[in-house]
């Protein structure tokens, strides 16, 4: 065994490592950080230009201009998803995501959860259903709540066949609140049921939309910091899935 060199404690070899790890990960979450924010600014462009058209401000399109705005208009936001959820994943890893401990009322977040989805909704002639008692209340951050919820809801309507039937349920458990977003989508293999939360991981069917498979590790790592969890609850295969977050009740 080597002696560490005269005048260096034992051990300094690995603070240092230490140091350079952590100073490795800042500087990759700065770098997505900004990334991130110098790819903001053309893609909220973009997307206020497509809603001007879209709205028929700049003149009125034909049905098939009108088409492809649109789809300008999604994919863009698309991006800028696919920008936030590699930003928070860097954050998350650098232990760097701020994360509040606030009351939140879930009547209201679920509320806007819903108007958010409902032009999805009358597109495709789904459904969305919401039972939540009236003062249910939990402790956590509400744009991260928010955010994990806007990812369940969008999954369940994606992976599910048209017309799409979702149903959101708010129940008290032991010093906590808990939240299941049900479908009758196609279900999850059982092998799946786990590797579906890990990084870039898609699950079956996964054909049917975009995506990077980072939305539900970021849920449940969000989930797990503010003293929660979100786990599949249950699924059976061409019946449906439901998932349940776990948060702590205020």
């Amino acid at each position: 065994m080597t002696a560490p060199a005269p005048g260096s404690p034992a051990g300094e070899d690995g603070a240092s490592g230490d140091v350079l790890a952590l100073a490795i990960e800042r500087t990759r979450s700065d770098l997505l950080d900004i990334a991130v924010h110098e790819l903001r600014s053309p893609l909220t462009v973009i997307q206020g230009y497509a809603s001007l058209l879209d709205g028929g401000d700049l003149g009125e399109l034909g049905e098939a201009a009108l088409k492809a705005v649109r789809v300008i208009a999604a994919k863009a936001h698309e991006a800028q998803e696919v920008a936030t959820s590699l930003l928070t994943v860097a954050r998350l890893e650098s232990n760097e995501l701020r994360i509040d401990r606030d009351e939140i009322v879930l009547a209201s977040l679920l509320d806007a959860v819903h108007d958010r989805v409902g032009p999805r909704l009358d597109l495709g002639g789904g459904t969305l259903t919401l039972d939540c008692p009236a003062g249910a209340q939990a402790l956590g951050d509400a744009d991260l709540v928010a955010r994990i919820m806007d990812n369940l809801v969008n999954n369940a309507l994606t992976y599910s066949d048209a017309p799409a039937t979702v149903a959101l349920t708010v129940r008290p458990a032991p010093e906590a609140v808990e939240i299941r977003v049900g479908d009758r989508g196609p279900g999850v293999p059982e092998g799946e049921r786990e590797r579906i939360f890990q990084r870039f991981v898609r699950g079956a069917g996964a054909t049917r939309a975009a995506g990077t498979g980072l939305g539900l590790y970021v849920s449940r790592e969000c989930a797990r910091r503010m003293g929660g969890d979100l786990v599949l609850e249950a699924s059976e295969i061409g019946v449906g899935s439901t998932f349940r977050l776990t948060l702590p009740a205020a």
